[in-house]
């Protein structure tokens, strides 16, 4: 005998009424929720009731707006900007970089002057191409490269709920901007000279610039792994320093060290060059930074924070002949030596860090090896740079 048949997603079944003490009344029914599991709903009377119906009433207009326990329904009166938020949420169920979550956070609370009474079905590609344009005229170009790239995560919502047919920001033109020049990579010769400024330096010296500077020199590491080792990553019988975390800024948290990278191949273990092995050496005998846990804690003895050492680095820059020269120069600078060595991208892949080359070095190559031949090459590039 067949059973009977399921209702259909947003129908109710027949309502009962159910007296539960005189005047008092629950109307109940079945209901099948947007996620498709049908659930028992019953309201109670509001007031004194004397057939049920103000209870049945109670029930009908409940069912009316009714979303699924812990699913938010989308329609399409719904508001992009909730959509955004929606989107973020997940990345950060997800284990998104907290950066990144902060990032977008920031982002959408822009976004939302621009977009705050947007609903799903009134977002066409030249209404988003319009949000990005005024996102780009307050905030620069990289707050609306990043409104556009959450508004798409917000409306692919909408089109796995079936309300959208496509994403329109899909069909959006990404904005024409300058190309920015980027960080500049610096010879070795550039690099002696610039590390012999940088130890002659009296205010590298005060604000602890110099030991930190020789190690992104002799290491091409990102400065949230530099500043987020511990002495316990220093192998010094081997010369090698691991890298097994970064520092970053959580929104709330404040300063954080956690134990990932920024991606599977950023863990690693990376050879020291012998200059910077001997600053290492001698920075461990030093009173108050080699009884600290981290190399380069901050003057309280808690994490450095990267964006207040970048500042101390642009205050000097001038100073030293190093106006463009920012830490990413130095990672750069390594791939470039790398390079020159006639050594392959597999080696400068593997030192810095990238998750991939191309798709057959990826899969057929070895990942992880520690490259010695990195280090001797920043010696006898750099190494001989006086400590007089």
């Amino acid at each position: 005998m067949a059973g009977r048949p399921p209702l259909r997603i947003g129908q109710h079944g027949k309502v009962k009424r159910i007296e539960v003490e005189p005047g008092v009344w629950i109307a109940r029914c079945r209901y099948r929720d947007t996620d498709g599991v049908t659930r028992i709903v019953e309201r109670k009377s509001p007031r004194r009731d004397q057939h049920g119906k103000l209870a049945e009433d109670e029930l009908v207009a409940s069912l009316a707006t009714r979303k699924a326990p812990g699913a938010g329904e989308i329609t399409p009166e719904t508001k992009l900007i909730d959509l955004v938020d929606q989107h973020i949420e997940r990345l950060e169920e997800d284990g998104r970089a907290m950066r990144t979550i902060d990032t977008y956070k920031y982002c959408a609370l822009q976004l939302r002057k621009q977009i705050a009474g947007v609903r799903v079905r009134e977002c066409t590609p030249g209404r988003i191409d319009a949000a990005m344009r005024s996102m780009r005229n307050a905030h620069g170009d990289t707050l609306a490269a990043q409104a556009k790239t959450i508004m798409k995560g917000g409306l692919q919502l909408a089109v796995r709920a079936e309300v959208l047919t496509t994403n329109p920001a899909r069909d959006v033109d990404p904005l024409q901007r300058k190309k920015p020049k980027g960080a500049p990579s610096l010879t070795g010769d550039e690099l002696r000279e610039l590390l012999a400024r940088i130890r002659a330096s009296e205010y590298c010296q005060e604000s602890d610039l110099i030991d930190p500077m020789t190690l992104f020199i002799g290491t091409g590491g990102r400065i949230s792994e530099v500043l987020g080792w511990w002495w316990t990553d220093f192998n010094r019988a081997d010369s090698t320093l691991a890298i097994t975390g970064k520092i970053v800024r959580a929104r709330g948290k404040g300063l954080l060290r956690i134990d990932e990278t920024k991606s599977d191949a950023g863990t690693r273990t990376l050879p020291v060059p012998l200059f910077a092995v001997a600053v290492l050496d001698a920075r461990r005998k030093t009173p108050f930074y080699g009884q600290q846990k981290m190399i380069f804690p901050s003057t309280a003895g808690t994490w450095r924070d990267p964006d207040n050492f970048r500042k101390q680095w642009r205050r000097v820059r001038e100073e030293l002949k190093a106006p463009d020269v920012t830490s990413h120069s130095f990672r750069k600078s390594v791939a470039t030596l790398i390079d020159d060595e006639g050594l392959s991208a597999r080696i400068a892949a593997d030192h810095l860090g990238h998750s991939k080359i191309s798709m057959t070095q990826d899969r057929y190559m070895a990942r992880g090896r520690t490259h010695t031949i990195v280090a001797n090459i920043l010696d006898k590039t750099v190494g001989d740079v006086s400590d007089e």
